[in-house]
């Protein structure tokens, strides 16, 4: 119970820490454009500013993969199976992107489909992927127990955003909409709210489980 204990807090610490990412990023490129532009180009190769961003990306990484461990130990001691393999899937999401992206950043030119580009590429539908399944997951795993039904509720609300916003992807490629940065940060701000979200509670309220 104690190392659980210690390792709550390490999402707050990750989320923060992924924001400080985006908006340092944005702040010393200043051709950067949010809106048009993916946030893995913030850490691409030859990006300005990559090997300070990615040192933030560690941390991110570090931080989120255990924080989500915590949450993998304390779901098998006190958690339905539901929210045993939402948090198992969660982690194997965070490993995936802290490994992933970590080992095949953006080149330079990523309208370059090379092997780096492309197992990038790949990387990012196996995150997106386990991510939706997770929440999906863990939302109707907090519905089933006891005192955690609003908690569950808004972990549902957090997935069905996740989805809806993931779709929004495709969708205006293929209407030549160029939106591709603001369509992602809708995706992966919404996962690092609920994430502090999770943190947060779980920091504050351990280890009586009782989220309302």
């Amino acid at each position: 119970m104690k190392l659980e204990k210690y390792l709550m807090p390490f999402g707050m610490i990750g989320t923060v820490t992924y924001f400080i990412h985006t908006t340092l990023g944005r702040i010393l490129w200043k051709e950067y454009n949010p809106i048009t532009t993916d946030i893995s180009s913030l850490t691409a190769d030859g990006a300005p500013n990559a090997e300070l961003l990615r040192v933030f990306t560690f941390i991110y990484g570090i931080c989120s993969l255990l924080f989500v461990l915590g949450m993998v130990i304390k779901a098998f001691r006190r958690y339905n199976r539901l929210l045993k393999i939402g948090f198992i899937i969660m982690l194997i999401m965070q490993f995936t992107s802290v490994i992933g992206y970590s080992s095949f950043p953006l080149t330079k030119d990523k309208t370059v489909m090379n092997f780096q580009n492309r197992m990038h590429i790949i990387i990012t539908v196996i995150v997106i992927f386990t991510t939706i399944a997770s929440a999906f997951f863990l939302a109707f795993g907090y519905l089933k127990e006891e005192g955690m039904k609003k908690f569950g509720t808004f972990t549902l609300v957090t997935a069905i955003l996740i989805t809806l916003f993931g779709s929004l992807n495709p969708i205006t490629m293929s209407m030549k909409l160029n939106v591709l940065g603001l369509t992602e940060r809708l995706v992966i701000y919404t996962l690092q709210i609920f994430i502090f979200t999770l943190s947060y509670l779980n920091t504050l309220i351990y280890p009586t489980d009782n989220y309302y």
